[in-house]
């Protein structure tokens, strides 16, 4: 089975002064349903490769939550989420292993590849529709809409050389990208959040993870 690392947001828990990586509970079950072992990463380690080394991971998820740090009135920046997520993009692309980016994912490798973002409104908490460029790559999952929750986003002028815009937002922002060797997509919606994926979904995940092909269901694998 393969061992899918997913990255986690970073919380301070008020009153008791603890520091938590977090993970959505609907990853592990969507990593699962796809055939993979789901393994959260730990933002605080000392030596990232060396850990990440330990691991031996086949894939990387970088999920969403917490605003980059360097963006102006961040909210909840994780710094040291940053610092791991870079020097974990990083070594997966050395490596010439998938990485899939989340929403907050999607931004983190649009700004470490060179592009930027920029502050959105009527991007929180609501589904809105998508414009799918021709000649996508084969196995592409073409949603006519999807759900919601960022308050930044990635502008038509502000995607990364080296990335190609594969969905739009009616307001022109960039919703999906992906890099020519088909090693690192993104995507600014969050598809764990979503109750029943269609196969084309799961297809696609699989494809980017580069796992066998998984139909949606609800069973765990042995």
């Amino acid at each position: 089975m393969k061992r899918i690392g997913l990255t986690q947001r970073a919380h301070t828990i008020s009153g008791i002064s603890e520091r938590r990586d977090m993970l959505d509970q609907r990853w592990a079950q969507l990593i699962e349903r796809l055939g993979a072992c789901p393994v959260p990463l730990a933002n605080a380690v000392h030596d990232p490769r060396r850990y990440l080394d330990a691991l031996g991971l086949d894939a990387l998820v970088m999920t969403g939550g917490n605003d980059l740090t360097a963006l102006p009135d961040a909210s909840d920046p994780a710094p040291e989420r940053d610092l791991f997520e870079a020097e974990a993009f990083r070594y997966f692309r050395e490596k010439g292993l998938p990485v899939l980016g989340v929403c907050r994912g999607a931004q983190m490798i649009n700004v470490l590849a060179g592009g930027r973002l920029e502050r959105i409104e009527k991007h929180i908490a609501l589904r809105h529709a998508l414009t799918w460029r021709d000649g996508l790559p084969h196995g592409w999952d073409r949603p006519g809409d999807v759900n919601s929750y960022h308050g930044w986003a990635i502008p038509q002028d502000g995607l990364a050389a080296g990335l190609e815009a594969a969905a739009r937002a009616d307001d022109g922002s960039i919703e999906a990208f992906y890099t020519t060797d088909s090693a690192v997509t993104g995507i600014v919606w969050h598809p764990e959040r979503e109750l029943d994926l269609p196969d084309t979904a799961m297809a696609f995940l699989a494809r980017a993870l580069r796992l066998p092909p998984a139909s949606n269901n609800t069973e765990r694998p042995e």
